[in-house]
């Protein structure tokens, strides 16, 4: 779709990727903490307020400078759409509720008004205006806690276990990229962010606010930090995957946290979609394993599917999670994924052998 010559995707898209996990972090954590049309509501809500952003800034960038340019026409319809959708979710939020999730979404609002206000100025990227980005769109996890109908305490918790993780995340990731950019700036304040995040969680958890993997995480979080700061920088890239991957990691963490307190989260379907989707990559990985090895390159579909082995293989631990004892299918599963990453980087015929030894090993299973 294009408006004289314009791309759908530059006025459709944002053109930041730090704000994806920001975002889809505080949906993840709610559709599993409590499952249903409500987060599913919310999770529209969210997805499409922050989509709808960059399309309306432009809009306004246009009417500011009393012009309309081909795009404007464009993004209008685009940031419609958009809004329409996140108000759809709104309503279906509102509709399936059982608890005051507005609660969270009201005490958000002034976050939410600054970062617009910082965005207009151009200066949505500065420290303060992303932290307070990231807080607003934090608060939906704790929306959906209470629109399921949970006790406070839990939604405190998961708006708390973001918060932490963000703000250390935050100051991490500015502090990598200015050194990426070939700057030197002071690593300190990285240092003190990342670890006392951790001690926070560590007197919450003392206090009965958050479960204990949560903690873990951001231990594991601070030492990951410290360490890559004290190592050469690495591109931009690599760092907003492994900050988004941490992301993910205390999501899961603090799921299974609230899981093993006997809430019936989303996570107790790991177990059965662990097995199940273990035994639909079985095939592919043969099929993907002798397409490599007849000279093949490992091409972008086939690194997608590599994703797939992955999410299998973090099921698998969820599930060695819930038992506490080594039960063997999940291992295996972790060592083939480990051993295909390993080979993947070896020249022809390695990465179709790992393939292979993936899908024997998910057969054995």
């Amino acid at each position: 779709m294009r408006a004289t010559g314009v791309p759908l995707k530059t006025v459709a898209l944002p053109t930041e990727h730090g704000g994806w996990g920001f975002t889809l972090e505080p949906i993840l954590l709610g559709l599993l903490l409590s499952p249903g049309p409500h987060t599913l509501g919310l999770f529209l809500l969210g997805l499409f307020g922050f989509l709808a952003r960059h399309p309306l800034k432009l809009v306004y960038q246009d009417l500011r400078k009393g012009k309309r340019y081909p795009r404007t026409a464009l993004a209008s319809r685009v940031g419609g759409t958009y809004l329409a959708l996140a108000l759809l979710g709104l309503l279906l939020a509102a509709w399936t509720a059982r608890g005051p999730f507005l609660l969270p979404l009201l005490l958000a609002l002034p976050l939410g008004a600054y970062m617009l206000w910082a965005d207009a100025l151009n200066r949505s990227r500065d420290l303060f205006p992303e932290m307070a980005a990231a807080l607003a769109m934090a608060s939906l996890a704790p929306a959906g806690v209470l629109a399921g109908g949970l006790e406070p305490d839990i939604a405190l918790g998961s708006f708390l276990a973001l918060a932490l993780r963000d703000i250390a995340a935050l100051y991490y990731a500015r502090t990598q990229v200015l050194r990426a950019r070939g700057k030197n700036p002071k690593h300190h304040p990285a240092h003190l962010t990342l670890w006392t995040s951790f001690l926070l969680a560590l007197f919450l958890q003392g206090q009965g606010l958050l479960p204990a993997p949560t903690t873990l995480a951001l231990l594991l979080l601070a030492l990951y930090g410290s360490l890559a700061l004290l190592r050469p920088p690495v591109e931009a890239r690599i760092i907003g995957w492994t900050q988004m991957g941490f992301g993910l990691l205390v999501v899961l963490a603090t799921a299974l946290g609230y899981t093993l307190q006997s809430l019936p989260t989303a996570l107790l379907g790991v177990p059965l979609l662990h097995r199940f989707l273990g035994w639909a990559l079985v095939s592919l990985a043969f099929l993907v394993g002798l397409y490599l090895l007849l000279g093949k390159e490992v091409n972008r579909p086939v690194r997608l599917l590599l994703g797939l082995y992955d999410l299998n293989a973090l099921l698998g631990l969820l599930h060695l999670a819930f038992f506490w004892k080594p039960l063997p299918h999940p291992l295996l599963a972790l060592i083939g994924v480990i051993l295909l990453h390993l080979l993947l980087r070896k020249p022809h015929p390695w990465p179709g052998i790992g393939f292979l030894l993936l899908g024997f090993l998910l057969l054995w299973h």
